[in-house]
């Protein structure tokens, strides 16, 4: 029985040898315990394309990969996909549950002072923090999908009504991305896919805000119902004046939804920051060396803490110093040139969401 699975594992190790020879230009070789195979293997501007094309003739043999530089050459290592049990949706529909409730009793005190429709307005609350969110990872999880990395169904983070209603909201991945071109696009995927829901929400929001007399307006401040706020972020001063019912002698009640979008704002913002362990520092990990990357995750932790989320700042600190980056299988293949242009994108506009719809917002700052 042993020595029928040491030769069945001998028969595998020839195989994936073989399809690495015919695809790279390989020096020595070595077979490793538990099937692995190691290769040096000559650094070329084909290895890119040949890796992807290794990962796929493999990975229905139970083999992974990984390319990492050497030296003056590479060391292509082929291993044993490690077998994951497959888990049950229980605790995903448990959060995602809880979560609904926190944002739903959330969306109650949001809308407690909103003249409108107090079930309708709540149920649109809901809809809106639950689309950002949900939209965002499956973001994630088209990308994963487009990319062959198995993921799994979103986990939602419930909060605590009437300060964050949710935490928003994880999923993880079986195996690494193949190259940093997947590792670029699994990052960039979720912010921009909740980026666009957003401004929607944000839509939303200055259309349901409320126009009424400025006595009544005063009235329900003083009974505590509503607060009054003299400026807001520039990008919800330009959809209220261009959008929202406005009259002479009324004054506005926001929309619940404004809170929303802001929180769908600020989500966005802190995801593209460069830092290790969120989805900026999966793309900027995809584009940048690995000290430059280090240096960018100090120096958003400085920049978060200055910008007033000190909360956030710290959490990252312990991120850094306790998790991992995450890397690539072929963590030598350059990202693409358009990958590279969009990187800088990328900052624009975290820089542009910081600027019109997070300083100045009332939410956030007092």
């Amino acid at each position: 029985m042993g020595e029928d699975r040491s030769s069945t594992i001998y028969d595998e190790q020839r195989l994936v040898a073989e399809k690495i020879r015919s695809l790279f230009r390989t020096r020595n070789y070595y077979l490793r315990e538990q099937g692995a195979v190691e290769f040096e293997v000559e650094d070329d501007k084909g290895n890119k394309g040949a890796f992807l094309k290794l990962l796929k003739e493999i990975k229905p043999l139970g083999y992974l990969a990984a390319l990492r530089r050497s030296g003056d050459y590479l060391t292509l290592i082929a291993f044993k996909r490690p077998i994951m049990k497959p888990r049950g949706l229980r605790l995903n529909l448990i959060l995602l549950l809880a979560t609904l409730g926190t944002v739903t009793v959330d969306g109650f005190f949001k809308a407690s002072g909103y003249p409108g429709n107090l079930l309708l307005m709540i149920g649109l609350y809901t809809l809106g923090i639950m689309g950002i969110i949900g939209v965002h990872e499956m973001g994630h999880k088209l990308a994963s999908a487009i990319h062959g990395v198995p993921s799994s169904p979103p986990y939602f983070i419930p909060g605590i009504p009437g300060a964050l209603p949710t935490l928003g909201a994880v999923i993880t991945s079986s195996e690494p991305p193949a190259n940093r071109d997947s590792l670029f696009d699994l990052g960039i995927s979720g912010p921009l896919a909740g980026l666009a829901v957003t401004i929607l929400v944000a839509v939303g929001g200055a259309l349901t805000s409320a126009a009424v007399p400025l006595e009544e307006l005063s009235r329900q401040a003083a009974a505590g119902k509503i607060q009054i706020v003299s400026s807001l972020d520039l990008f919800t001063e330009f959809l209220l004046s261009n959008l929202a019912p406005q009259r002479v002698g009324t004054g506005l009640i926001l929309s619940p939804l404004i809170f929303a979008s802001s929180l769908g704002f600020l989500i966005t913002f802190l995801n593209l920051m460069p830092a290790w362990q969120l989805d900026g520092g999966h793309v900027a990990g995809a584009v940048l060396s690995r000290k430059l990357h280090k240096a960018l995750t100090y120096g958003t932790i400085v920049v978060l803490f200055v910008a007033g989320f000190q909360l956030m700042a710290i959490l990252i600190l312990i991120l850094s110093m306790r998790s991992p980056e995450m890397r690539p299988l072929d963590d030598v293949s350059p990202v693409s040139k358009g990958r590279k242009i969009m990187f800088i994108c990328v900052w624009i506009i975290a820089a542009l969401i910081y600027v019109f719809a997070i300083q100045g917002n009332p939410f956030f700052f007092r």
